[in-house]
């Protein structure tokens, strides 16, 4: 019986990162979503895609001025979406939760018109 119980408290800790994760992504998912209805706000996300696009272009020496316009549209579009944007850095692209946040990025990016 205690390894039975052992069994599933060790089950347990290793299902919680796993719903963590979801739940980052489910909220990632609704808040991209709420950008996307947001006319003011989608249109600061598009100026933001743009200037990410042309970032790659872009030799260090503007990486400051960069960073600081990145700041200010981060803080116009709040840090609800910040907390979302980022959640991507941690999503392996091939998974399942990597694919469905790629796939609310992408809506988000085809309202832009990309």
């Amino acid at each position: 019986m205690k390894k039975y119980l052992a069994a599933c408290a060790l089950c347990g800790l290793f299902a919680v990162p796993v719903l963590a994760a979801n739940a980052a992504v489910d909220t990632a998912v609704k808040t991209f979503e709420a950008v996307g209805n947001d006319p003011a706000k989608l249109k600061t996300y598009c100026e933001m895609s743009k200037v990410m696009s042309s970032a790659d272009a872009e030799d260090d020496s503007k990486a400051e001025a960069l960073d600081k316009q990145m700041d200010g549209f981060m803080k116009q579009l709040g840090q609800d979406f910040q907390t979302a944007f980022e959640a991507g850095a941690d999503l392996d692209p091939e998974s399942a939760d990597g694919k469905t946040y790629d796939a609310a990025m992408d809506k988000l990016d085809d309202k832009c018109g990309k």
